[in-house]
């Protein structure tokens, strides 16, 4: 039988420090509840019941419970929030009447799906000839708005200038021309590089919904490209103007005072969400080690595929603020190259 040294030294305020042949530990605690780190190096977490002789003991490894707190870490450090804003001021004052005109349309559309509420509640609760009169004269607002009233940008281009256009034109719908196009509002920074692939930023993506015809309230002789954002979002690329149309809202932009920057990144997915045109440059774990092997802290650790997507960013100092993913990064080159210098 061999001998055993064990020696406990109180410190005050619930404080021990424990001695004994595996070396030192100590704990703390108060009547019914006690934590002690082990000379081994587990804690022990005992709740008792005083007076009784109940208690509850459960032990861990510091080093198990260390790696708890790992896997626990935050996922981001940093967050940025893609938007743009509804703009008010112009200090141009051909833009200011354009827009004067254009809140003058969207007003009496308003207007005339109010007064044909107005109409439709009086001939169901009135029975007075006023009930027709409403409902008649919101038809012939809404065909006034509608029809006769909407601006019309007309362009008077030279044939070079046609063809200029039109090259400008095409860019964008071939650029736009891939399986998925995602619109951005968020960037996340990682707080690790064993998360996420070994991603430095991981974006929140929602599919675009394809090229919106004109707002009722804008008319040209020439084609438009156009891509809604959402349901509430989408953006119109005039020869010398863009316009971006949020919550019924629309706001113009010189196209001299937008920037277009396009490049190509890398982007990590699984095989299920794949798109089918992108280009696979390798592969990876959800979770990776920095050799590129897979972290076995991790169950259910999955593979994950490093995609070459095309990346456009859309900026105006005076609010427009739009990200886009292209799964197709192919035609990345030939739109920079015709991009305004």
């Amino acid at each position: 039988m061999g001998f055993r040294y064990r020696k406990s030294i109180r410190l005050g305020g619930g404080f021990r420090i424990n001695i004994s042949g595996s070396g030192v530990g100590y704990s703390w605690g108060v009547p019914g509840y006690r934590i002690t780190k082990t000379a081994n190096g587990k804690i022990r977490q005992t709740a008792s019941i005083p007076g009784t002789g109940l208690s509850y003991s459960t032990e861990e490894s510091i080093y198990k419970s260390a790696r708890k707190s790992a896997l626990k870490e935050e996922p981001y450090t940093d967050t940025e929030v893609i938007q743009s804003t509804d703009r008010a001021d112009y200090k141009d004052s051909d833009f200011k009447a354009l827009m004067k005109r254009i809140n003058r349309v969207c007003f009496l559309n308003k207007a005339s799906l109010i007064v044909g509420a107005i109409g439709l509640l009086a001939f169901i609760v009135l029975h007075t000839p006023q009930r027709l009169f409403l409902t008649i004269l919101s038809f012939i607002v809404f065909l006034y708005a509608h029809y006769i009233a909407p601006v019309n940008l007309e362009y008077d281009f030279t044939d070079e200038q046609f063809d200029a256009y039109e090259e400008w034109y095409n860019a964008w719908r071939k650029l736009f021309a891939c399986d998925t196009v995602f619109y951005v509002p968020e960037t996340h920074t990682n707080s690790s590089a064993k998360k996420n692939g070994g991603a430095e930023k991981t974006v929140s993506e929602e599919k675009a919904l394809g090229m919106p015809a004109l707002p009722y309230f804008l008319r040209t002789n020439v084609p438009v490209f156009s891509a809604a954002l959402n349901k509430k979002e989408s953006i119109y690329i005039f020869p010398d103007k863009v316009f971006y149309l949020h919550n019924s809202k629309i706001s113009a932009y010189d196209l001299s005072e937008v920037s277009f920057n396009v490049d190509s990144v890398n982007c990590v997915t699984d095989q299920e969400h794949l798109p089918a045109d992108s280009k696979v440059v390798k592969e990876t774990w959800l979770r990776v080690n920095a050799d590129g092997s897979p972290d076995r802290r991790y169950k259910n650790n999955k593979k994950c595929l490093v995609c070459e997507y095309g990346r456009l960013r859309i900026r105006s100092d005076s609010g427009l603020n739009i990200y886009f993913l292209l799964s197709n990064s192919d035609n990345v080159d030939q739109f920079k190259a015709i991009l305004p210098q």
